[in-house]
């Protein structure tokens, strides 16, 4: 996963599994940050239904995860599902449900079930790709990395477009019109 708690790599990541999503590599993709308008409307742009789903966390603390898909109903029937519920750790009920949800590999959700980030043999390249943790010598992992190179190499691009297009709409020397966006 490409998080690095900074603004900008939270949005390529966002871009990132956007694509993904609307590809069809993954079913649905979820953030648990704030996004843009702009990040949003990109989302929605590559023909995604994206949706607010208020979660709980073990604190008290109410928390909105971005869900987004290719497929309306699954984004529904997902927002339907966890909309107000607690965050739970890696019950084995949970990670087998996300797993379906996200698109991962079932042979990666079982094998992160019996033993969480068993050594698997790809490069930390590889596996930071991903958004699941790849069972040892998984073959329908090494079949999506390309995928995901791809993706990337896209969302990096789409990204900078992105940012090229905040910059222009930024009145210089006014500081309060510097950052175009709320916080």
């Amino acid at each position: 996963m490409l998080s690095i708690l900074r603004p900008q790599k939270l949005e390529l990541e966002a871009i990132y599994l956007g694509l993904l999503s609307a590809w069809r590599i993954k079913l649905l993709s979820r953030v648990e940050y704030p996004l843009k308008a702009d990040v949003l409307a990109l989302l929605e742009a590559l023909g995604l239904t994206v949706s607010p789903v208020l979660r709980v966390a073990e604190n008290g603390t109410r928390v909105t995860h971005w869900t987004f898909g290719a497929e309306p109903r699954l984004v529904e029937q997902y927002r339907r599902e966890y909309e107000g519920t607690a965050i739970a750790g890696q019950l084995p009920a949970v990670v087998r449900a996300e797993g379906r949800y996200f698109g991962y590999p079932p042979c990666c959700v079982e094998a992160f079930i019996r033993e969480p980030y068993a050594p698997n043999g790809l490069t930390a390249e590889e596996q930071g790709l991903l958004f699941h943790y790849a069972c040892p010598g998984c073959r329908e992992t090494s079949r999506l990395i390309p995928l995901y190179q791809a993706a990337l190499a896209e969302a990096r691009d789409l990204h900078k477009t992105m940012f090229r297009a905040r910059r222009r709409h930024t009145v210089r020397g006014n500081a309060a019109a510097s950052v175009p966006y709320p916080a």
